[in-house]
């Protein structure tokens, strides 16, 4: 074997990337190597004269382990998709964890790379960034991340130990905080994130819709001893998005990164079966989706598109409105005002925009734009009497409005401020004065806003190890669903 060959066979990571983290990548193969790693790094190891595609092989085939280095434009490159979908091919299963993937920014990861746990780096201190790095790089070769001192004994009062902190958070865990109330449940099963929640209208089942493919249905009448209410609903081919009851309860909508929105029959929620063909057309899938208040009216959102759909017949659904929503980016959120006449739409844009949709024929924005999170806006929920819409943000903020003139909108106070990350998950409780919301750091957080004016924290609840992608109350207000990216979701009593 050739010098070149030997030392090749002995690199520890090959850190893939593209020309535009260019920067990320040297950081992390310079403090890779700082401690001890063998690491071929594309800015430094594909020198002129060098074959390019020889040495991408080179780092694919010889490399222990490849560094994903994730942002947006990473995930549109053909060339990263090879190499990351090389390392996950060697092994598909993750069990030597060939892939780490390593994001700098707050995006997502499609279809099979959503279920691989990534290293968080972005919106953190260049030190705490360092050792966060170096911390899960030791762990996946290792195998496990056990604490270094014993954890406290679970009865005791006070706050956790900071052994108990999440292993995965992605940011620095906020000051403890006492549970608001006890765990009621913890639903396992999902093979990735679990990426929405939801309650039927009587409050009895919650499905929940993972990047598995899969939504799982649970009988949550008596939550010390939940169950599976049947097997788990399957026939999408990539991971489920979004996932929501009509309001009778006996129709469920479930949109995908599949390019498809499925409608099932559940009225026996043990035996769900598909009603119809899927919905196409969305370009390229069904971000969020929403049922009108007390109507069989389903509005889907894609790209930059709305779409309001009459599902009153599953089987033969009518295309009612397909409009151009006008936003520069993604439509991330939908969300029906409690009077079914408005419609919100949030956006990777940063905006949200109010729609009347009084007759889907003829629907028309109303006023301008909700402007002032600066960066992209995840969900949007109004309140149970229609007078206040939150937005949460990727600015780490959580946004009240004032709709009671929804041509002028307007703020109401200064944000809600204490997650560390991107907040990817709003909801109101039924009575409208709990709201929840959900973080990229691994909590959630209760707020009293029975005044919107005055909005006081209620508590933080803790015991997610990854991000919380989805929060839902149920119809009785009493139970809070979390799904996350750790694969699990959680029942809470409020």
């Amino acid at each position: 074997m050739s010098g070149d060959a030997d030392a090749a066979a002995r690199l520890d990571f090959f850190v893939s990337s593209t020309r535009a983290d260019q920067a990320w990548a040297e950081w992390v193969a310079w403090w890779l190597e700082d401690a001890g790693y063998r690491v071929l790094c594309q800015p430094w190891d594909f020198v002129p004269g060098s074959n390019w595609r020889v040495k991408m092989q080179e780092g694919i085939t010889r490399a222990s382990r490849t560094i994903a280095v994730l942002s947006t434009t990473y995930l549109t490159s053909v060339y990263g998709q090879e190499e990351w979908q090389a390392a996950q091919a060697a092994d598909p299963r993750g069990l030597e964890r060939k892939l780490l993937p390593v994001r700098v920014e707050d995006c997502d990861r499609p279809g099979l790379l959503g279920s691989v746990i990534s290293i968080d780096l972005f919106g953190l201190s260049a030190e705490t960034a360092r050792l966060h790095l170096l911390r899960h790089v030791r762990a996946a070769l290792d195998g496990r991340m056990k604490p270094a001192s014993a954890p406290a004994f679970p009865a005791t009062p006070g706050p956790r130990s900071p052994a108990r902190e999440p292993s995965f958070p992605g940011h620095p865990a906020p000051p403890s905080v006492p549970r608001r109330g006890p765990v009621a449940g913890l639903l396992p099963g999902h093979t990735g994130e679990v990426g929405s929640v939801a309650f039927a209208p009587g409050g009895h089942i919650l499905a929940t819709g993972g990047v598995d493919m899969t939504v799982r249905m649970w009988e949550v009448t008596d939550p010390p001893a939940l169950r599976p209410a049947g097997q788990p609903v399957a026939g999408h081919t990539d991971r489920v998005r979004s996932v929501v009851f009509a309001p009778d309860g006996r129709v469920m909508a479930t949109s995908s990164a599949d390019g498809t929105i499925r409608l099932w029959d559940v009225t026996d929620p043990a035996r769900p079966h598909l009603s119809g063909r899927p919905l196409t057309g969305h370009t390229p899938w069904a971000w969020s989706m929403a049922f009108a208040p007390g109507d069989r009216i389903l509005a889907t959102v894609d790209d930059r598109r709305a779409r309001l759909w009459d599902v009153t017949r599953p089987a033969r659904p009518r295309l009612l409105a397909n409009w151009s929503t006008g936003h520069a980016d993604w439509v991330r959120s939908v969300a029906f005002a409690p009077d079914g006449r408005t419609l919100a739409t949030s956006s990777t844009d940063g905006t949200v925009r109010l729609w009347d949709v009084t007759d889907p024929a003829t629907h028309r924005p109303i006023g301008d734009p909700l402007t002032g999170h600066g960066r992209e806006i995840r969900q949007v929920a109004f309140a149970p009497d229609g007078r206040t819409l939150a937005t949460a943000g990727a600015d780490t903020a959580v946004w009240l409005w004032d709709l009671t003139d929804r041509a002028a909108p307007c703020p109401i106070g200064e944000p809600l401020a204490g997650h560390t990350a991107s907040v990817r998950s709003v909801a109101f409780a039924p009575d409208g004065r709990p709201l929840a919301t959900g973080s990229t750091d691994a909590t959630v957080r209760l707020w009293d806003v029975a005044d919107p004016a005055a909005p006081r924290p209620r508590g933080t609840l803790t015991g997610h190890t990854d991000r919380v992608k989805a929060v839902a109350f149920a119809p009785g207000g009493n139970l809070l669903a979390t799904g996350s990216s750790d694969a699990t979701a959680r029942l809470w009593v409020i």
